[in-house]
């Protein structure tokens, strides 16, 4: 293989990663943020004195 061969390889293996990780990282953003609204709808409850 040559040098561009090598660097295609690579670029289009980088970019494989970055599609990965942007859906992984996307998935626990939405899960993150359903636990963070449960308890601040706990915490508002608590303020309240309900």
């Amino acid at each position: 293989m040559n040098i561009v061969g090598i660097l295609l390889i690579t670029v289009a293996v980088l970019a494989g990663i970055d599609v990965v990780m942007y859906i992984v990282l996307s998935v626990v953003d939405r899960h993150w943020e359903k636990r963070f609204e449960n308890e601040e709808d706990e915490n508002d409850d608590n303020e309240r004195g309900i």
